[in-house]
């Protein structure tokens, strides 16, 4: 059992490069049942998933904040500044490469709706959601900050406790069964032609937003290598399987556990890595801010309205940048809330906010992979500048300051 956990660690990120592409190898024999059964068990392990999330996210949050003591308030300033900075430098990168960009591209306006039912399910299996992420992630900053405050030693081994047995689950059942949960998901995206319609309706302008994402992404990952082209392949490649969840469950909490995995791998700190990971998995989304606002100048330039100056641009640029503390963690959800801002800020009538809606659906898959990768940059930036400052989080000190990554694919 240990061989084959171990095998399956180390091939993980080509397993799941062999698993996306199991739908179209297989299209003309697998029978719609077998697809039907895998997409339902992916949706009860998502559901699984999604019930016991909130309690890893409480405790790994609880535990890095014990352990770090009186730092705990300062590391949260700084993670909120820091994910502020970080998104709204996405947004301006967008904004140049679409200003340049976007006056070569339009997009078709008539939309054919997706339907989504390309693949239904055999069986329902749904847990009640007793905590949110969002309510977990605040639960677990006011414990930690509270457990430093009354320095209830019982009360912080019950917590490093809680930690170690979240860690247990997702390195001894979820990582091992991650294949099952993405060929569900899998099977679902060829159905419905989701990534079909993406390339062949919207090559060009898929092709620029992807083309920017990696180029920013690798760009990330490179400065948080120090320059150094070894660590940043080990780096993108122990992020791989995060970004390949991404992109099959189009759901950054599906996601989170994997790029935990492959974040500890990065920093060589659990602690800190169950904790960023965390707290900014919805709220630090690069990828969204890159494609969301090179489509947004897309749409105007396709009804014929000019793309904003600079100046003009940077007001919305702002808002943006706040309102991304407050996504819903659903499919789709940035648009969501950034919508009305396009319509009071950049003049969207509701006809080209429903065009970029629909596109911006189209594109999610990728968008969220990009984000998820772009957490795992921003979670080796944010350890090291922790470092520096004291606030890694560990009893271990400066001794991993100069520490190679851990490789999962060597």
């Amino acid at each position: 059992m240990k061989l084959i956990e171990h095998l399956t660690k180390i091939k993980l990120p080509a397993m799941l490069l062999v698993v996306l592409f199991i739908p179209f190898l297989t299209e003309s024999w697998v029978s719609y049942d077998v697809k039907s059964f895998f997409y339902s068990l992916s949706l009860t392990i998502k559901s699984l998933l999604v019930f016991v999330l909130p309690f890893i996210v409480f405790s790994f949050v609880v535990t890095c904040l014990a352990r770090m003591g009186k730092s705990a308030l300062l590391f949260t300033l700084l993670l909120i500044v820091m994910v502020f900075t970080s998104n709204i430098t996405a947004i301006f990168t967008g904004y140049s490469i679409g200003s340049v960009m976007v006056p070569l591209i339009s997009m078709p306006i008539s939309l054919d709706a997706l339907d989504g039912n390309g693949l239904a399910v055999m069986w329902v299996f749904e847990l009640p959601q007793l905590f949110t992420n969002m309510n977990a992630l605040i639960a677990g900053f006011i414990a930690g900050m509270l457990v430093n405050l009354m320095d209830v030693r019982p009360l912080r081994e019950i917590f490093f406790k809680a930690s170690d047995v979240s860690s247990w689950f997702l390195k001894h059942i979820f990582i091992p069964i991650l294949p099952f949960f993405i060929l569900g998901f899998a099977f679902k995206l060829h159905a419905d032609g989701i990534l079909s319609q993406a390339i062949s309706a919207y090559g060009p302008i898929l092709l620029l937003v992807i083309v920017s994402q990696l180029t920013y992404l690798f760009i990330y990952f490179f400065v948080a290598a120090r320059f150094s082209f070894r660590v940043f392949i080990t780096y993108v490649g122990n992020v791989l399987p995060a970004w390949l969840t991404g992109l099959s469950t189009v759901s950054s909490a599906a996601s989170m556990p994997v790029l935990i995995e492959s974040t500890e791998k990065n920093i060589g700190n659990p602690i800190m890595a169950r904790t960023i990971v965390p707290a900014t998995i919805n709220i630090h989304t690069i990828g969204s801010a890159i494609g969301l606002t090179i489509l947004a100048l897309v749409t105007l330039n396709t009804f014929n309205m000019p793309i904003p100056d600079l100046q003009s641009f940077a007001i919305f640029g702002f808002y943006y940048a706040l309102a991304k503390f407050s996504v819903a963690a659903v499919p789709g959800g940035v648009i969501l809330v950034v919508g009305p801002i396009l319509q009071s800020m950049m003049g969207f009538s509701d006809e080209m906010l429903g065009l970029i809606t629909a596109v911006y659906m189209i594109f999610d898959p990728f968008g969220t992979a990009m984000n998820v990768s772009g957490n795992g940059a921003f979670a080796i930036v944010f350890s090291r500048l922790c470092q520096c400052l004291g606030l890694n989080g560990d009893d271990g000190g400066d001794e991993d300051k100069d520490r190679e990554p851990e490789s999962s694919v060597a």
